[in-house]
């Protein structure tokens, strides 16, 4: 990377991660909370009727965004277009949700399920207010801008989330928890960033767009079954309960990797492209951003693994074993959560430098695997085996991407395990010693707290010996660029 686009890079790294870290935090205060005073059932409810939502959400974009900021240049025509689409297909979408919502019940046999597929698809129409606004932003890399509606619409759905909770709202909750973001993060991007609002239709356009999204939609429809194959199967073979305890171990299993996609995914997706022919530049910030994505990944979920037993009798029960039976669906997904940590900084290259069918490709052949072994090992060996196959399916991925990445970046795998060793052997560590420690200490708050901080603390010793404290002068570095202060290194 030139200097100043490292410095913007980092900078606008850093004002998201900060975003995110709050609207994480947020989010997980707001999911204990919903977590202590819903039942199984609910959380069933929504969890299944998301899987009907999201599929129809991969439907009101089509690759249409990643079009326009992978782009150079945007004509207005071709700005105007992909808003029209974005509309066009949202209506399409709130208006079949009412088939869809129907078809529900014959798999799911829960009336309730119809009314929250109508309500959550709404969501793609809001969504479409904010399109020009976030992809303007995105294109002139002001991340800084954007991370205000993030933090916006997580503090309305906390807000709302709760206040519904308490007021009896029971599953609906969830619901007006997401609609209230979308409709808070519309509105402040529209604020921040205001526009005209204008429909235009240029066939050439449309069709450029829709080719360049065709294989980002393709393989959207396979991470799509991927990810939502195992709530589909669980909800209809073992019902709303089961589905809720496996709710609650993939949503917290998930979450680091969540984090990371989201502080990352927009940012990398921008600067990557912007040295899609700089080979050499591009393949140092994939090395730098993996080391670091490994970092945050490992560290997190292992903390999770050996911080499962708290979380889900203190933490999320109240003090009681409501959310037990998912410890060792948590456990396996922790693992889930490390692979899809470090797996992540590859897609939005990918994508850079011009290879969605690689996703593509990437995602059909896990899902295959996928949907073959699920339904046995559901049947077998309970959740805990669909957290298996869910692990080791999604790590299938790395025999296909780096092939690629050796021979478009030159990049050896010895490289690549070197950028995620000090990470692996700090988590390996920091695992042990949350074994050791778990055989002399009862659960309690005081074992809570004492493994979050000695933990946290032996990674980062170890991660930082086996580095030489380089994450020391790389923070120094960022701190410089988030001050724009000249860099520590040349003044």
């Amino acid at each position: 990377m030139t200097q100043s686009l490292k410095s913007k890079t980092a900078a606008n790294l850093s004002y998201n991660l900060l975003a995110r870290l709050f609207v994480f935090t947020l989010a997980s205060i707001t999911s204990i909370i919903l977590a202590r005073h819903l039942s199984t059932s609910d959380y069933g409810i929504v969890g299944f009727a998301s899987i009907f939502v999201i599929f129809l959400g991969m439907f009101d974009d089509l690759g249409v965004t990643q079009s326009i900021i992978q782009k150079e240049t945007i004509e207005e025509n071709e700005l105007y277009t992909a808003f029209s689409l974005k509309v066009l297909l949202g209506l399409s979408l709130f208006l079949f949700s009412f088939v869809w919502g129907s078809l529900s019940r014959k798999v799911f046999d829960n009336s309730a399920v119809r009314a929250v597929i109508v309500v959550l698809a709404t969501g793609s129409s809001i969504n479409a207010i904010g399109f020009i606004p976030n992809t303007l932003l995105s294109r002139e890399l002001k991340f800084k801008r954007l991370t205000i509606p993030q933090i916006g619409g997580q503090l309305a759905a906390t807000a709302v989330a709760i206040i519904s909770v308490y007021s009896g709202f029971r599953y609906w909750s969830l619901v007006f928890g997401s609609m209230s973001s979308w409709i808070a993060s519309a509105a402040i991007v529209f604020v921040l960033c205001p526009v005209r609002l204008r429909f235009k239709w240029d066939k050439r356009a449309a069709r450029e767009h829709l080719k360049f999204g065709r294989h980002l939609f393709l393989s959207w429809l396979m991470t799509f079954v991927l990810f939502n194959s195992d709530n589909f199967v669980i909800g209809a073979a073992g019902g709303a309960a089961m589905l809720g305890f496996y709710s609650i171990a993939f949503n917290w299993g998930s979450k680091a990797c969540g984090f990371i996609e989201a502080a990352t995914r927009g940012i990398l997706l921008a600067t990557f492209s912007k040295l899609q022919d700089q080979t050499e530049r591009l393949k140092r910030g994939y090395l730098a951003v993996l080391e670091y994505a490994s970092l945050g990944a490992v560290l997190a979920n292992v903390l999770l693994l050996i911080l499962s037993r708290e979380l889900l009798i203190l933490v999320l029960g109240g003090g009681t074993g409501k959310w037990l039976p998912a410890m060792n669906a948590l456990r396996i997904l922790c693992v889930y959560g490390a692979v899809r940590g470090i797996l992540e900084p590859v897609v939005s290259m990918v994508t850079a430098i011009g290879w969605p069918a690689l996703i593509f490709k990437a995602n059909a052949v896990v899902t295959f695997f996928q949907l073959v072994c699920l339904y046995p090992a559901l049947r077998y060996w309970g959740l805990q085996g669909v957290a298996v196959v869910v692990t080791f399916s999604y790590s299938l991925q790395f025999l296909i991407y780096f092939p690629m990445l050796r021979r478009e970046l030159d990049l050896f795998y010895g490289e690549v395990f070197g950028a995620v060793r000090s990470a692996l052997l700090a988590g390996g560590a920091l695992a042990a010693f949350g074994v050791a420690y778990d055989r002399y200490f009862p659960v309690s708050w005081f074992s809570l707290a004492a493994k979050l901080v000695l933990g946290t603390g032996l990674y980062l010793s170890i991660f930082g010996c086996v580095t030489g404290w380089k994450i020391v002068k790389d923070a120094r570095e960022i701190l410089d660029a988030v001050l724009m202060k000249p860099n520590r290194s040349t003044a």
